[in-house]
């Protein structure tokens, strides 16, 4: 609650008059709609959140608390009643009732809808408006990360401006009841939002207007030094020096939850033999690679769970760098003179993976390598073959089950794995109600992730801010933050 408290403090700090803009670069490529049913990436959501409210939230060090909804309780343990707030209203006049929650809930999990992020609130059998205030939700099984479900990927949307304006219009020109309302989008340069002075969270936000600018990333940067850019989330662990010593602007870190992980194929090609698996994570140096990547910002992985989230097991520890027992696990695996692996890359983890390549090469191990970005990467895993995927994530559930889902269930439109016995484990963490049977649960999946090395392990993320002085900027463990806890003096 201290840092909540502290946060809050912040975002009352008066504005400068005429300085009441908030910059952000947080990616190099736009998004190709706001729209949250069709849209599913870090980068795309960062700027949803802002427009959009859930039924609840995660606050900056990850507890749920209130959003849309006052209160809830569970009737059993497939039924889940929430008292909505009243007199709220979306960005274009539109009342907020139970019937808008209906709608969004049943929309995101409609097959016909096309939402990539489906099978994550796949658990949802059905919803209720029991009356302008209450909405009950059922589900298939006992789910017991639902809250964090609807605290992460579950934005509540107009239900007569979509039918009236129509799903594309919608994408370009979106309307939630959040902190910010949408302005305008300046193709291939900016998306401009204004604060909503009507929010439910009275007093906030304290400034007028929010940008997010498209910059390549040489460009964020410098865009800090110059002032035309308030706060880079990306910022290159190699301009860290040159921007403390700017007297412009300063550097803010928060360990989040966040790694650069992949999908891989255990079907066909080398890395259905275990063996060439765990030789690839003995060939990684993990401590160079965050030296080198995160100049020293970041903590090594034995799986894709971090200390902190629910199921994660703390006794795991990283597979140790050592390429003779890469090597010799190659060669039993009849690999003796090397082999090439066909792998596609997501832009945030382009730096780590050439790091990775050069170490991978000195025990045999060739990469091809194809670059994708947040707009294209789910069409690209999909249209060909691959060996690897490999790419950054947050977990917005804070929960060991977001990584293993989206990396590795057969239910991900990000995965190439295709496992049963993953799948099942995963479905009895998740069945599982009672945190500390959950937990357990959760502990075990993660064990059997490590051990049949399911993946390549990397970090845990330090995440490395550049935020421009007389911004006061508080990040979230999400990696993901809301803005309207920033102030601009």
């Amino acid at each position: 609650m201290k840092v909540l408290a502290a946060a809050l403090l912040l975002a009352a700090a008066p504005c400068r008059a005429g300085q009441d803009a908030l910059r952000v670069c947080d990616d190099v490529v736009e998004p190709i709609s706001l729209d949250p049913m069709k849209e599913f990436s870090e980068k795309y959501q960062m700027i949803v959140q802002q427009i959009f409210d859930g039924l609840v939230r995660f606050d900056l060090e990850g507890r749920i608390e209130p959003a849309l909804a006052e209160s809830w309780r569970w009737l059993d343990d497939k039924t889940v009643e929430f008292k909505l707030r009243r007199g709220v209203k979306f960005h274009n006049g539109e009342p907020f009732t139970a019937e808008a929650v209906r709608f969004s809930l049943e929309k995101l999990t409609d097959p016909k809808t096309g939402f990539p992020g489906a099978g994550f609130l796949g658990s949802i059998a059905g919803v209720e408006a029991v009356d302008a205030a209450t909405v009950r939700i059922k589900t298939k099984f006992p789910d017991g990360i639902l809250i964090h479900r609807l605290a992460g990927l579950a934005p509540i949307m107009p239900p007569r401006y979509i039918a009236e304006r129509g799903a594309e219009y919608f994408g370009k020109h979106p309307v939630g009841t959040g902190a910010f309302r949408f302005v305008n989008w300046e193709p291939g340069r900016r998306i401009a939002l204004e604060a909503n002075q009507e929010w439910w969270f009275k007093g906030h936000p304290k400034f007028k207007r929010l940008e997010f600018l498209f910059l390549p990333t040489e460009r964020q940067t410098q865009g800090l030094l110059d002032g035309s850019v308030d706060i880079v989330t990306e910022l290159p662990g190699t301009d860290t020096m040159k921007v403390m010593k700017s007297g412009v602007a300063k550097i803010v870190k928060k360990e989040s939850f966040y790694t650069i992980g992949s999908s891989v194929n255990i079907s066909t090609g080398p890395l259905s033999d275990k063996r060439v698996r765990q030789a690839l994570n003995y060939a990684i140096n993990k401590e160079e690679l965050v030296r080198y990547d995160l100049l020293g910002n970041g903590k090594p992985l034995g799986s894709f769970s971090m200390a902190g989230e629910l199921g994660h097991d703390p006794a795991l520890k990283p597979y140790a760098y050592d390429p003779r027992k890469a090597k010799r696990l190659l060669k039993e695996a009849g690999y003796a003179d090397g082999l090439r692996l066909k792998v596609v890359v997501k832009a945030q983890g382009e730096r780590a993976m050439q790091i990775i390549a050069k170490q991978l090469e000195k025990v045999g191990i060739r990469l091809d390598l194809h670059k994708t970005t947040d707009a294209t990467v789910i069409h690209d895993i999909q249209s060909q073959t691959w060996d690897f995927t490999f790419g950054g994530c947050p977990d917005p559930l804070l929960h060991t089950f977001f990584l293993d889902f989206i990396f590795l269930s057969s239910g991900s439109p990000y995965s190439i794995h295709k496992n049963a016995a993953f799948d099942q484990l995963l479905q009895k963490m998740v069945s599982t109600v009672d945190p500390q049977q959950q937990n357990r649960a959760g502990m075990e999946l993660d064990r059997y992730v490590h051990e049949e090395a399911l993946g390549v392990f990397t970090y845990q993320r330090i995440k490395t801010y550049g935020v421009r002085n007389g911004v006061q900027f508080v990040p979230s463990v999400t990696g993901m933050p809301y803005f309207y806890l920033s102030a601009v003096k």
